[in-house]
């Protein structure tokens, strides 16, 4: 095992290092664990000043980064600075830890968006009505708002290994309830404990992509790893949509079965009354046995992706990828003041959480929201699906633009926002026969706006780190998401009172973008972060 010693001098302040011979090790203060492969003590640097203390000037660490021209550093490759300053490496088991994280964001936005596609389905199975189908998704809102601050000291403190298990564990928790029974009351009661206990995980399924990117990738990867585990959270409700068309082909089976027993049968009403009555209940037998199947399918992956969790995901590499992610950062109380006294991070959550809150929680429900304008829960799953593969196309191509063209994230963003207005504006007018209604046009509206709006998601969540630092990204991202899951809760609750419709969800998608946009265009930019990593690597 090869033992490095790490060592950050202030700028003008002299510091005490331990004077313990350099082959003892002392834990560093922050309880980071140590693992197979990443088998790494450090020095304890006493004396070092944290950010927050009065004397400390973080903007004049001088740090030599060393990143060996690019190339991906594995265990051993990096030798110790004379001058005292961070190493810097970038590790290649960084793409592994991003794909277990972001298999962990997928499970659980598929758990969450489970009964939204099958609605319908759940309505003749199990006599729901749309209150409890609109009460399920809202679990995840109430859950992320209970468990938010929480989750954040946690992903700053602890790292995010903590929390990672933690979701893994709810997650497989949540879908074994599922699984208990599927039998009018008990499967209302299971399926909304189910819904409560995944939705506890929602801020650090949604929130923690940007500390993971800060953590593990250097400045020129941070948008696209955040862009990739956002897109694995959208992934995993477009295969949520998927399920929707698995109970619907009996629907058109038994419809034209009935028809032709009530044209050509001579039996008595009375008999066809009875075959109707069996074949309702074969049907929600039917549909029952489906959902059983998928429950069960979806507990056993759950169950496998705890044990990959468990077994190996550290918190952070042996040696930071940047500049910034060697140093501290502020704590949580601090962090939130300043948060809350930042004009530009309370415009970017107003601008950021309605119109991605409302979009997010409205393509939830598609099959409510579309039922009364003739489409069926089939091609409102599919519309969903193709609208999330879309998003998360488009999520990624926008990442990739704004890590090529640094600082320049606004004005994409810009962009972004007035094709989505155009687009939500072309589908109300749709909606209500204005311009022609077809169910092509309906497909191509919503795929369109869905792609614009989840694109935005990860550029929101990385210019929000930008202008915040050194304000911890745990908590910059969770009071986003807090932002997010009131408007999530608004919006739901909103849909929860009698006859109330569904026309006013989709004028609200339009008013909500039309708000970001004057929002976006009076906002400065600001690069805080990049800004010291750019200015440390011109002076290597």
């Amino acid at each position: 095992m090869v033992k490095r010693i790490y060592k950050i001098t202030p700028h003008g302040k002299s510091t005490n290092v331990s004077k313990q011979p350099e082959t003892e090790f002392i834990k560093q203060p922050n309880n980071s664990t140590a693992y197979t492969g990443d088998t790494l003590d450090l020095v304890e640097i006493k004396g070092t000043p944290r950010i927050g203390d009065k004397d400390t000037h973080t903007e004049d660490i001088d740090v030599k980064p060393n990143i060996y021209n690019g190339k991906e550093a594995h265990n051993g490759d990096c030798q110790d600075h004379k001058d005292g300053g961070p190493e810097i490496a970038i590790y290649g088991r960084r793409w592994y830890i991003l794909a277990v994280f972001s298999l962990i964001s997928f499970t659980q936005a598929a758990v969450w968006n489970t009964w939204g596609p099958i609605a319908v389905s759940c309505e003749k199975a199990f006599g729901w009505d749309d209150t409890i189908l609109a009460l399920l998704p809202n679990w995840g809102p109430i859950g992320s708002i209970l468990t938010g601050w929480v989750a954040s000291w946690s992903m700053d403190v602890q790292g995010i290994r903590m929390c990672c298990v933690i979701i893994a564990a709810l997650t497989a928790i949540s879908s074994a309830i599922r699984c208990i029974a599927l039998e009018p009351p008990y499967i209302t009661w299971t399926a909304n404990i189910s819904a409560f206990l995944n939705g506890l995980g929602g801020p650090v399924a949604m929130g923690a992509s940007p500390v993971l990117s800060a953590a593990w990738f250097p400045p020129n990867q941070r948008i696209t790893s955040t862009a990739i585990a956002t897109l694995f959270n959208y992934g995993g409700v477009a295969a949520s949509f998927l399920i929707g068309p698995l109970f619907e082909r009996n629907d058109v089976l038994n419809t034209s079965h009935i028809g032709n027993l009530t044209q050509h049968d001579n039996r008595t009403m009375a008999t066809n009354s009875n075959l109707i009555h069996d074949q309702d209940e074969s049907e929600v037998a039917w549909i029952r046995h489906r959902i059983t199947l998928v429950f069960y399918a979806e507990c056993g992956w759950c169950f496998l992706l705890l044990i990959m969790v468990v077994v190996f995901f550290p918190s952070k590499p042996p040696k930071p990828p940047s500049t910034t992610a060697s140093k501290e950062r502020l704590d949580i109380k601090s962090g939130f003041r300043k948060l809350m006294r930042n004009k530009k991070f309370l415009q970017l959550c107003l601008a950021y959480g309605l119109p991605v809150g409302i979009t997010a929680l409205w393509a939830g429900t598609l099959s409510v929201d579309l039922k009364s304008y003739d489409v069926s829960e089939t091609q409102a799953g599919w519309i969903g699906f193709y609208s999330i593969i879309a998003g998360c196309f488009g999520c990624l191509v926008m990442a990739r633009l704004s890590d090529m063209f640094s600082k320049h994230i606004r004005q994409i963003l810009i962009f972004l926002y007035s094709v989505a207005f155009l687009d939500y504006l072309w589908f109300n007018l749709i909606l209500v026969d204005i311009i022609p209604r077809s169910i092509a046009h309906i497909y191509v509206s919503i795929i369109v706006g869905t792609l614009v709006v989840n694109a935005s998601v990860p550029l929101w969540m990385e210019m929000a780190c930008e202008i915040t630092y050194p304000i911890a990204e745990g908590i910059t991202t969770v009071v986003m998401l807090m932002v997010l899951n009131i408007v999530g809760l608004v919006f739901l609750g909103i849909q929860m009172i009698p006859n109330i419709g569904t026309a006013w969800e989709n004028w609200s998608i339009l008013g909500s973008i039309g708000v970001g946009i004057p929002v976006l265009l009076l906002m400065d930019d600001s690069y805080n972060r990049l800004s010291v990593d750019e200015t440390i690597s011109e002076k290597k």
